[in-house]
């Protein structure tokens, strides 16, 4: 397996350091930052297949750092060390663009596991994810999901890539019912409360980027899954 080239972003210099040697026995290569303009720089500057950051730090938080990250690159793997344990805490770390989180204190096998766990997946996806080349139509709207627009007449916005493949999954089953779990476990690789909690945010989005449109919706099957209702005339 190539090695595996981690950004961490901690603090803690006694944590950085364990967590560091620690990935570094396990054939990782471990760049280290200490608080979150210093790792927002490294990120920039140089390249990485896994970003790991604390949420708590000076000078830049995770969020916020996380935030400007996910302007430059959509599809690295970020996974958040955090202290903070409410629901509210960890969808805010979803929402800026977070793939996985772990609760402080974490056992550094678990850790491995799901570095090693979203590096596979993140590769063994980026093939085959939004490779269509032509355009949907939906309803008033052209959706384009290899670059990431939707037009609406002269108004184009930019999609980022999660509201994408969301978008993608959806319109390919337009008044059909696309699972939850499927929808979760394609664009976030789990299907867990939190990435429920996620993939929720980002149907209220897509409700607005849809809502010039009144002949589309997106219905909530409640507890089985989401559906991009075309309502077309008569």
């Amino acid at each position: 397996m190539t090695d595996i080239k981690i950004l961490l972003i901690e603090d803690d210099p006694a944590m950085s350091m364990v967590i560091s040697e620690t990935l570094a026995l396990e054939g990782f290569v471990c760049v280290c930052a200490y608080d979150g303009m210093e790792g927002l720089i490294r990120f920039c500057n140089e390249s990485f297949d896994v970003v790991v950051a604390d949420i708590m730090m000076p000078k830049l938080d995770g969020l916020e750092m996380v935030t400007r990250m996910r302007q430059r690159d959509e599809t690295i793997p970020i996974i958040f060390l955090t202290a903070k344990s409410s629901v509210s805490d960890l969808v805010a770390g979803f929402e800026t663009g977070a793939n996985d989180y772990l609760r402080k204190p974490f056992s550094m096998r678990e850790l491995i596991v799901r570095i090693r766990a979203l590096y596979e997946r993140t590769n063994m996806l980026k093939p085959t994810r939004l490779t269509r080349h032509n355009n949907i139509r939906i309803g008033a709207y052209t959706f384009d999901p290899v670059s990431q627009v939707l037009q609406f007449g002269i108004q184009v916005e930019e999609l980022s890539s999660k509201e994408s493949e969301l978008l993608a999954m959806l319109s390919e089953r337009i008044n059909n019912i696309v699972p939850s779990v499927e929808i979760m476990e394609t664009i976030w690789g789990d299907n867990s409360y939190y990435v429920a909690n996620s993939l929720q945010v980002y149907i209220t989005r897509l409700r607005q980027r849809l809502k010039d449109d009144p002949t589309l919706r997106i219905v909530n099957a409640r507890g089985v899954g989401y559906k991009l209702v075309v309502d077309y005339p008569r």
